[in-house]
């Protein structure tokens, strides 16, 4: 008889650890998931520090029909983006997610190169919307203002400032 007690004590134990072992409040791939689709930029700012500089309005040159965010459950993320006076371009993106923010980074150098013709630093973070609609952010970064726009911002190669950066879901989460 003694052995009961223990087998019973045993089995709880191992039942509570099946339970809460399912129950990962850590875990990135579920928030994820919840943000997979595709997103628009509706805000891409930067506010120099600077007041003698004007604010550079990114999502102003941008060609809406040709610019997304696509963030898959797998933690990969596409921006797609399309400079009225340069050739499309893409970076490739991973994303972690928490249930209040998403952190993105760029994959290699290079797509850390390509975030920065639109001013994006190589790792950011958003806060994501009550109902995931919306990610959104402001960033204190510092960006080569003369690589984005030589003609307005000649010689202005490193300037801090902070860029504010929204993307609401497109339509149905797809395109």
């Amino acid at each position: 008889m003694p052995r009961c007690p223990r087998c019973l004590t045993a089995a709880l134990a191992l039942l509570a650890v099946a339970v809460l072992g399912g129950c990962d409040t850590d875990n990135p791939s579920s928030p994820l998931e919840e943000l997979e689709g595709v997103y628009d930029f509706t805000e891409l700012r930067f506010d120099p520090t600077a007041q003698a500089i004007a604010d550079a309005d990114v999502l102003e040159r941008l060609v809406q029909a040709s610019t997304d965010v696509e963030v898959f459950g797998s933690g990969r993320t596409l921006i797609r983006f399309k400079l009225e006076d340069r050739p499309s371009d893409l970076a490739d993106v991973n994303a972690v997610a928490t249930s209040a923010t998403v952190q993105f980074s760029a994959a290699t150098e290079g797509d850390a190169s390509r975030l920065m013709q639109i001013l994006l630093p190589a790792s950011f973070t958003l806060s994501r919307g009550g109902d995931d609609a919306r990610l959104s952010g402001e960033i204190a970064t510092t960006v080569n203002l003369q690589a984005f726009d030589p003609d307005l911002y000649a010689g202005l190669t490193a300037q801090p400032g902070r860029l504010y950066v929204t993307l609401d879901r497109a339509g149905d989460g797809e395109r």
